[in-house]
Order: structure tokens, then C-alpha cells, then sequence
């Protein structure tokens, strides 16, 4: 077996980052122990950087001054190996100490006034152009690799590139000379969306990203090509951090061994203003599918033990933690934990463990359904990294991701199986797997992606887009009219309104007005009006055979309640247009925001009309139906005679949750031309009575805790 196979296997992993304190009695024996009774395959940990744990030999390399004499690397090492645990130190690049600073000043990045990063009281941070990433980095390969016998190494998110620091622009001599030899120009001296130089920055920025991820990879293969080359990331679901480092993760993708991407965070409080930000529940969902749709190896997930951020020291609940790994496992990924308060036994709260445990041994015990799987999912959520930077800007959420979020939550309320996959996956052979593929709000789009679009439709292929969707260029310019508007038979009437908001310092709001029949509206009954949130694009239809059931209200007044109606006749905007092409593709085009309202409010009118759009786009064709609460999360995989439902049960009230309500008498029936051999849950391995409705086999699951897989097997 060489060095890298192991990772085209499902895994399970934890993150340890290893303090200082830690030093001083680290028990390796201890540690590898009690991994193993949590069913851990893999450990990544602190080896070399401003935390290192040997007695390194390269100068300017901070050894912890609680190291003493200790090898904790090697120790660790060699213990994880007698329980058949893979070891994978890590090396962070991102940060050195002030010492290496002063003596190579030309090392550091630097703001707009030439002083130094600073990113802790003995820390700076480092240019990724410069001799620590260079020079240094290679002699730390070079050590590790001679001294011990690893199976990977793991670079920290920050080695790679830019941080967050500051305004994110490193102003240090090799950044000026290497700008200004790429564009002419001197860098910017501040973050401004509107000079004409920061778009050219911010492409100069993400490519020396990415070639710092390259020339990691090329360094450690140059030494050792048996070596995998790993490092950990972030993707839109935190759009800041996206942006502010310049992350390209399907760039960088192509220099790692195995994509790993993280989903810490699960809420933040703004000390300024005390509001709270809390993270999807669902993000861990999200971010897998999504990057199992650009590697070939499952792609790791790492999410957090604590709190985070800032309360390092407190578990996350068990239920909300088992839910979240959960969902890694559901599509496609390998499990990884970040341990931020080193090993096990030295935490603080112990109780998250019991998650962990109680998972990790399920994945082992059924290794064999989960190795070499893929999804099974006919509908594709396109994301495009153009739009979430040049659209988004310092708004990414808000202006592009709640939209994406939309949609995924509709689907997943529906039990529509999905995948996420990106623009640049368009113009490849990949989307003819697809029925339908869906844009929300994907304003930035290049003549070629379109193409590829009008292609996917004039085949057969449905589509389903939202609100300014190919209205901008790939660079953020602004069109006069919609790039796909001979798709969406919808033309631009000008800049975007608002649905709700003051006029005159008046609170206005206005709705979607049900004006005639449509499938789409399919269990929208008793009501002629939906809610909705946001912007909308004044459109006219264009001559073609097209249907549009909903139109634009009138807006009227909110308060008092008294005036809260109107006289006026609604305009004549259209809110949805249904329309066939080439007869056979469907498009189903919304210019507002449906999806980004169904995020932020939640209505289910709002999620039904998305959810019928992808239905009547894909011609009714659905691959799934299930009957249960719209929290029992679903994804559909397979591997050879395997059709695997892997169910996941949200409905826990509110985070943190710490309790399950149990999802009785679950039906879930796949649509499956062949007949089929037996099916049974993973959790029990008792087969469950099949019933037949045409195409569609269905069975009855008793009870759903929080996790469990049904299995088809068809026949052979």
C-alpha cells in the first residue's frame, strides 16, 4: 500500500493542537491509548512552528520552553503506530517568532507604514513570499522527514497565504516588486471595492496563495514524492475569511493530497453590539458536498470539539456534536475534530467525547458501506467563487451565501437529494449526470459558463435561477441586461428594488401576488399572497411561450395598521417565469429573492416554491420520497449494489440542543427500475418490509434517533 491510499478511504480523524503547557508532562502512551477507544484512525498534531515539539536542529525555530529534552513528536509517533494509528505532524508557516524577525526583517509581513504584523506578544506574521515559507520551510521538511517515519504532512490554514491580518495587504518589499512587475501598479493602500486597482490586487493575491500551496506541495514531493501533502482551509461558508485570505480552495485542491476544509464555528457574539451570529446547523452538510465535488479522495471536515469562538475549554453538546459529524458522514467526507486544549485526558470537559466514541466506533463497525461511495443526486446547487468575491465583496454573506443557503434548505426541507458543485465545473462533462441545476443569485458569469448553461437546457436540462443571476460579468462588471435573459424570457428594467423598507419615511412592504396556475404552486393554497424579503429585479417578459404566476403587489404602508392597504394597481413586474425550451430543457426563473427570504424568514411558502420549481424542471423525475418532519436532513449514495439513505435528525429545539426528539415511522421509498433484493438499517442490520408504488420501492422505519443509514440492495 503506498503512502497515500489510505486516504481514498473514509476516515477518522482528530486535530490536536499541542500548547506549550502541554509540554511538560505530555503523555504519549496516554494519548494514543485513549484515541484508540475513540475509534480515531489518524491524528494530525503540533510538530514544528512557533509550538515545536522536538529538538529541532534549524535555528530560528521556536522549540517550546517546555520541551526540555523531550522528543514528544517522535514519542507520539511511535505510540499512535502500536495501535495502527496514522500520524501526521503539523507545520505552521503562517506565524514566526519576533527572534526570526529581527533577524531576517525582509521575512515579515508588513502594513502600509512598514511595521510588522503582530499576531501575539512573541509572534509576527509571515509574508508567504518570503524566506520563512522558503528557505526555512524546506530545512523543516527536511528534518521531520529524516527523523521520523510519518504517513502525511498537515499544514495549518495560515501557511498557505495571506492572513486576515489587518486589512489582509502585506506591504513588505517582494509583495510591492512582485505587484508591480505583474501589473505595473503599486499595491493599494487601502481596501476599496471602487478603486480599479483592488480587483487586479485581490487575482495578484489569490494566485500567490495558490503558488505558495504549490510550492509546499512541490517541496515536500522534491524530498519524498511517498509523502501525502495535506493542509486545512476555509470555503464560502465563512465568506469573510474566504475573501480576506484569498482562498481559491479548488486552486489549492490541486496541490493537496486531500482537500481539507473547516466548519469550527457555531456562534459569535459581537462584544460591541451583544448580537449573536450562529453558524448553519447544517453547515457541515454544506461544506461537504461541496468539496467532495472537486476531490477525488474524501474530503476531510474538521470541525471543533468546543464552543469556539472563544470559549475553548467547553464542549460542544454531545447531541449538537454528534449531528454535526454526522452530516460529514452522510455525504461523502472523512471525519476530523479539533482539539484545541491538547490530548484528551487534559481537557477540561470531557462530556463531547461521548459523541466522538459513539460515532467513530458506528463508521468503523461499517466501513464497508461508506469506503468508495458517491452521491447519487440528479440536482446540483452552482456555486461561483467570481460572485461571492466581486458581487459579495465585505458582504459575501449577506449579498451571496444566505442565497446559496436557500436553496439548500429547501431541498433538504423537501428531502430533495443535492450537490454543490462550482461554475468552474460547467464547461466539463460532469453536469450531464444532472437534471437540474440551480442558481441563486449568481450574478458574475463569463460568456463561456453561460454557454455551457444554454447547452445543459437546449439538451434537456432544467434550471432554476434567482434575482441579478448573470447580470455582472466574471470580474463584477455590471451588464446592461441578463447574460442568460434568452433563457429566463425575462429582459432588465433597471437597478434592483426592495420588497420592504421605508419610501418617504414610510414602512413599506409588498409581496408575491398569486395571479394565475401553475404546478410551482402546487400546496400554496388558501392565499394569493406569499412573503417575501429582500430585492427584487424589474424584468419584461420577451416573446416567447412562457407562464408567469406570480407578479409584483402594490407596496403599502405598515403603520398604523389602519392605512396599512393600498388603492394602487400592483405593477406589471413579473416574480416567477416558467418557460420550455428547445422542447425539452425547463427553465423556472424568480427576479427576486426567494431563496435568500426562505434563509432569513423561513416561510414555507417560500420553500415550496423552490422545491416545485426543481420538481417541475426535472419533469417530475425525483429519485426520493420520504415522509417525515422537514428536520430529518437526507442524502442519497451508492456503492455498487448499494442505495444508501443516509437520514440525519435535526429536531432537537433550540442550540445549543442537547436533547433528540425521536422521527417515528419514517417512509422512504427510492426510485429504482430494478428489483430489488432486501433492505435493512445500518444500525440493526434487520431487513424492513419492501412495498411497491411504480418505479418508487418503500419501506417504514420505526424510529430515527440521530443517525442512522437505510440500505437498499438491488438485485444482481
Amino acid at each position: 500500500m503506498g503512502k497515500w491510499d489510505w486516504l481514498q478511504e473514509r476516515n477518522r480523524g482528530i486535530h490536536m493542537t499541542i500548547r506549550d503547557v502541554d509540554c511538560i508532562d505530555f503523555d504519549a502512551k496516554r494519548l494514543a491509548k485513549d484515541l484508540h477507544e475513540l475509534d480515531v484512525n489518524f491524528l494530525t498534531f503540533f510538530s514544528g512552528g512557533y509550538v515545536t515539539t522536538y529538538p529541532s536542529q534549524v535555528s530560528l525555530q521556536r522549540r517550546s520552553p517546555f520541551l526540555q529534552d523531550r522528543d514528544i513528536t517522535g514519542e507520539i509517533i511511535e505510540a499512535l503506530h502500536e495501535y495502527g494509528i496514522k500520524a501526521l505532524p503539523s507545520i505552521e508557516f503562517g506565524v514566526m517568532p519576533i527572534e526570526a524577525g529581527i533577524v531576517y526583517p525582509e521575512w515579515c509581513a508588513r502594513d502600509h507604514e512598514g511595521n510588522p504584523y503582530t499576531v501575539a506578544e512573541t509572534l509576527y506574521a509571515c509574508c508567504p513570499l518570503g524566506g520563512y515559507h522558503h528557505e526555512l520551510g524546506e530545512l523543516f521538511v527536511q528534518e521531520v522527514l529524516s527523523r521520523y517515519d510519518v504517513d502525511g504532512l498537515y499544514w495549518c490554514g495560515a501557511s498557505y497565504g495571506f492572513q486576515a491580518y489587518g486589512s489582509g495587504i502585506c506591504y513588505c518589499d517582494k509583495c510591492q516588486a512582485d505587484f508591480l512587475k505583474t501589473s505595473g501598479q503599486t499595491i493599494p493602500a487601502i481596501k476599496d471595492w471602487s478603486d480599479p486597482l483592488w480587483k487586479p490586487f485581490l487575482k495578484w493575491r489569490m494566485e500567490k496563495t495558490t503558488e505558495s500551496a504549490k510550492r509546499i506541495y512541490d517541496m515536500v514531493k522534491k524530498i519524498n514524492p511517498e509523502i501525502p501533502v495535506l493542509g486545512n482551509a476555509v470555503c464560502f461558508g465563512d465568506a469573510g475569511w474566504t475573501v480576506n485570505s484569498s482562498l481559491d480552495m479548488e486552486e489549492i485542491a490541486r496541490y493537496q493530497d486531500t482537500v481539507i476544509i473547516e466548519a469550527q464555528s457555531r456562534v459569535k457574539i459581537n462584544e460591541t453590539t451583544d448580537h449573536e451570529d450562529w453558524h448553519s446547523l447544517t453547515w457541515p452538510d454544506e461544506e461537504t458536498r461541496y468539496m467532495t465535488s472537486i476531490s477525488d479522495n474524501p474530503v476531510w471536515v474538521v470541525v471543533s470539539y468546543f464552543l469556539a469562538w472563544p470559549w475553548r475549554r467547553t464542549a460542544v453538546p454531545p447531541v449538537e456534536q454528534k449531528i454535526y459529524l454526522a452530516q460529514i458522514a452522510a455525504n461523502g467526507g472523512t471525519l476530523q475534530v479539533n482539539l484545541s486544549g491538547g490530548p484528551p485526558a487534559t481537557h477540561n470537559d470531557t462530556r463531547g467525547f461521548q459523541a466522538i466514541k459513539e460515532l467513530y466506533g458506528f463508521l468503523r463497525e461499517h466501513k464497508a458501506f461508506y469506503d468508495h461511495d458517491r452521491s447519487s443526486a440528479t440536482i446540483a446547487i452552482v456555486f461561483s467563487q467570481e460572485t461571492l468575491i466581486h458581487y459579495g465583496q465585505d458582504h459575501g454573506m449577506e449579498k451571496y451565501v444566505q442565497s446559496i443557503r436557500g436553496m439548500e434548505q429547501a431541498l433538504l426541507d423537501a428531502h430533495v437529494p443535492f450537490d454543490i458543485i462550482s461554475t468552474r465545473t460547467l464547461q466539463t462533462a460532469k453536469i450531464n449526470r444532472y437534471q437540474t441545476l440551480l442558481l441563486p443569485s449568481l450574478c458574475c458569469i463569463s460568456e463561456e459558463e453561460a454557454e455551457s448553461i444554454r447547452k445543459f437546457v437546449n439538451n434537456g436540462g432544467g434550471l432554476v435561477a434567482t434575482h441579478e443571476t448573470s447580470l455582472y460579468d466574471e470580474t463584477g462588471n455590471k451588464r446592461d441586461d441578463f447574460l442568460l435573459g434568452d433563457l429566463f424570457q425575462a429582459s432588465s428594467l433597471g437597478a434592483s428594488g426592495r420588497v420592504t423598507g421605508e419610501v418617504d419615511h414610510v414602512l413599506k412592504q409588498a409581496y408575491l401576488r398569486i395571479v394565475g396556475e401553475h404546478e410551482i404552486l402546487e400546496g400554496i393554497v388558501g392565499t394569493d399572497v406569499v412573503p417575501l424579503y429582500g430585492e427584487y429585479c424589474p424584468v419584461r417578459t420577451v416573446d416567447a411561450d412562457y407562464q408567469s404566476p406570480l407578479r409584483l403587489s402594490a407596496p403599502f404602508r405598515v403603520f398604523p395598521e389602519g392605512f396599512s392597504y393600498t388603492l394602487e394597481d400592483d405593477p406589471e413586474y413579473p416574480m416567477l417565469i416558467a418557460s420550455e425550451h428547445n422542447n425539452k430543457g425547463r427553465v423556472v426563473y424568480f427576479p427576486n429573492q426567494v431563496d435568500k427570504s426562505y434563509s432569513k424568514v423561513g416561510f414555507p411558502d417560500l420553500g415550496t416554491l423552490i422545491a416545485n420549481a426543481v420538481r417541475w424542471t426535472s419533469h417530475g423525475r425525483e429519485q426520493l420520497k420520504v415522509v417525515a418532519p422537514d428536520a430529518l436532513v437526507v442524502s442519497l449514495r451508492e456503492k455498487e449494489q448499494y442505495r444508501m439513505v443516509h437520514m440525519v435528525n435535526t429536531l432537537g429545539g433550540r442550540r445549543f440542543f442537547t436533547s433528540i426528539t425521536p422521527v417515528r415511522d419514517v417512509k422512504v421509498g427510492i426510485s429504482e427500475a430494478v428489483p430489488m433484493k432486501r433492505a435493512f438499517l445500518l444500525s440493526d442490520g434487520i431487513e424492513l418490509p419492501i412495498t411497491e408504488d411504480g418505479l418508487f420501492k418503500t419501506v417504514t422505519i420505526p424510529e430515527v434517533t440521530d443517525y442512522d443509514v437505510v440500505v437498499f440492495e438491488v438485485s444482481q
